[in-house]
């Protein structure tokens, strides 16, 4: 079955970096269509909680620090923006985070990060666990930890609902009349003489575009597989827990590790996450989730008397390096990637809708793309 229509854009993934790559196409007059193959905005790939790190304030050296600051600097403007456009609070926050140290290595690791926020001019104070509760609203009527357990406190941190700000992101894109095509998987893409003219979808069915862009997290590879690319994105499983309490106990970010808990305006509590690759398999196991719910109590004695809502896993899409893919694919003019984030798809993706959207229309990008390009190292490579 053939897609009469004809699109400026077709964007393959319906995930916060997809739907960031239409906002900003669509906004400057291209027709886009979105494809998922599953429901958009709602993909199995989800392991995430909205955290924001603060960005540098200062000029970054490190390509990735620069991704950080620019999307730091657009979430509160997008926010304000799809508010208005839409009605729907995406509940962007100012609410900073904590950072604890309980072990001896992890006041070593915290430590080693004052000279990283000292180089990126990102604020910070050291102090314990028990004179911090006294001025940060909620926490002293919380039992988090022992009160002279080390902690560091970063005002800069913010948060996002990631579902809220999705759907804002959706009802905008409807608005603007970009089209949906949920539950339709791209298996592979037509083209001839480094040109991309159609998706192959299952089915049947063809979407035809002038350009085409892969931004389906975890799945990327196997897409861009398919023109003969090998990428080094793998899955990283992630499993999480939501809790919900009568209200919210307080507003920060907390972090130990890899793990953190993440609070909601309405006493919805998210706790995370691990990190395993183990293929494309999103099943939670009861050994990760045992271990994040007895952390998480211990942090938090109060979540014995309330009820876990849910838990699951989903898939984040590594990289050999730590960085995204994001550029064109080489030997084809109108294919391009934006894959491979990680922990920091949702954070990262204001600043990849905007940049992508520079780079397919041709204009300089505000940072350059050159580190990001597909073509690296050596696990990129011509199949």
């Amino acid at each position: 079955m053939s897609d009469s229509k004809y699109y400026d854009l077709v964007v393959c993934g319906g995930g916060a970096v997809g739907l960031s790559i239409a906002y900003e196409c669509v906004k400057n007059r291209w027709t886009v269509c979105v494809l998922d193959a599953g429901e958009i905005g709602k993909g199995s790939s989800w392991a995430g909680a909205g955290i924001l790190p603060a960005g540098a304030s200062v000029d970054a050296l490190d390509p990735l620090e620069q991704l950080r600051a620019l999307s730091h600097r657009l979430h509160p403007l997008w926010a304000e923006e799809l508010l208005e456009f839409t009605g729907i609070d995406n509940e962007f926050r100012r609410c900073g985070g904590l950072y604890l140290a309980r072990t001896r290595a992890e006041r070593a690791t915290l430590r080693a990060n004052c000279s990283w926020w000292d180089d990126h001019g990102i604020a910070y104070q050291q102090s314990t666990v028990g004179q911090i509760s006294q001025h940060l609203s909620g926490l002293k009527s919380v039992t988090l930890v022992e009160p002279e357990a080390e902690c560091w406190w970063v005002p800069g941190d913010c948060r996002v609902r990631n579902p809220r700000h999705l759907k804002a992101l959706q009802t905008a894109l409807t608005q603007l009349g970009v089209e949906f095509l949920p539950h339709t998987s791209v298996l592979d893409f037509h083209h001839q003489s480094g040109r991309i003219d159609r998706a192959n979808c299952e089915g049947n069915r063809v979407v035809r575009g002038n350009a085409f862009c892969v931004a389906s997290g975890a799945w990327a590879s196997k897409l861009i597989s398919t023109v003969g690319v090998a990428t080094g994105i793998m899955p990283v499983r992630g499993q999480m827990l939501l809790y919900k309490l009568a209200s919210s106990a307080f507003s920060c970010v907390i972090n130990e590790g890899h793990r953190y808990l993440v609070p909601r305006d309405d006493g919805h509590l998210l706790v995370g996450s691990c990190e395993e690759e183990v293929g494309y398999v999103t099943e939670t196991t009861q050994e990760k989730t045992d271990e994040l719910r007895d952390w998480a109590i211990g942090l938090m004695p109060v979540l014995t008397e309330n009820r876990l809502v849910q838990s699951w896993a989903g898939l984040r899409p590594g990289s050999f390096d730590s960085y995204p893919y994001m550029g064109k694919v080489p030997g084809f003019e109108n294919l391009f990637v934006a894959a491979g984030h990680f922990r920091h798809g949702l954070h990262w993706s204001t600043a990849t809708g905007v940049l992508m959207q520079q780079l397919m229309f041709g204009e300089p990008t505000d940072i350059d793309l050159e580190p990001f390009r597909v073509l690296r190292g050596n696990a990129a490579s011509r199949l």
